[in-house]
């Protein structure tokens, strides 16, 4: 019968081309008879008849040469983390030229963009970057049935109590303005305005209109139908510089009268 040696094909780096194989319990004999399973060694898996097995390579060479590899104590991840930071110029030296691998940095650069997007602005703000600052689900006809009509006075002396709520107003345009500090950067366009016969009252209106979009000039009289947003700061475009506080209403619908 044969004996044993102990070797399965399991493990491809100890094959014995010398020997026969049984091809159901993988183990190598010498004889025509498996110890195993008691079968007869088939003709094309006896010694010298089987196909050369190539020797599986050794998965830990193909990522490493075997060497520790040492990482100075400013290229660890904890103190370019620091430096990002605190100081985040020298944070960016520190990590390229750091021997960490392409992949990690770009991962740990968008990972840090994130992180300091949302520390700065926070996540509110990003998320009104994306959203329509007006109410789109109500068609023209409901949208202006649901707004009340006040004056600029009105909205100006008792603004808190307006807030969040749908107005309409007739307005005078005074000139174009740009947005001083907060969380809009959509690209609308602010406008300085005053009560259609003039007045001291200042009201910023935001162009978010849904349709009918269109660019106002200073002198234009208009009709808006929006919602009244807080407070903001805005400047003048001109070469003198000049800016205004106060109530700011966000303009779904507009006509020039």
């Amino acid at each position: 019968m044969g004996r044993m040696l102990g070797a399965f094909a399991d493990d491809e780096e100890l094959d014995r081309p010398d020997l026969n194989k049984c091809p159901d319990c993988n183990c190598f004999f010498d004889g025509d008879i498996c110890p195993i399973c008691k079968k007869v060694c088939p003709e094309e898996m006896r010694a010298g008849n089987r196909p050369a097995v190539k020797p599986k390579k050794n998965k830990k060479a193909s990522y490493s040469s075997g060497r520790v590899t040492f990482v100075e104590w400013y290229h660890s991840w904890w103190f370019i983390t620091l430096m990002v930071l605190f100081l985040p110029i020298v944070g960016i030296i520190l990590l390229f030229t750091s021997p960490h691998k392409k992949w990690q940095k770009i991962l740990f650069v968008a990972i840090a963009v994130v992180y300091l997007a949302i520390s700065t602005i926070g996540i509110g703000t990003i998320i009104s970057m994306f959203e329509k600052p007006v109410n789109t689900s109500l068609s023209r006809e409901e949208y202006i049935a649901e707004c009340e009509v006040v004056s600029p006075e009105r909205i100006y002396r008792s603004f808190d109590a307006y807030e969040d709520k749908y107005v309409t107003l007739d307005l005078k345009i005074i000139e174009e303005v740009e947005y001083y500090d907060g969380p809009y950067y959509s690209g609308d366009a602010y406008y300085l305005c005053e009560a259609e016969g003039g007045s001291s009252y200042k009201i910023i209106i935001r162009d978010c209109i849904i349709e009918g979009k269109q660019q106002f000039i200073a002198g234009d009289v208009v009709t808006v139908w929006g919602e009244c947003d807080e407070e903001i700061l805005v400047c003048g475009m001109g070469e003198k510089y000049s800016e205004w506080e106060g109530p700011c209403i966000n303009v779904a619908y507009a006509k020039i009268k």
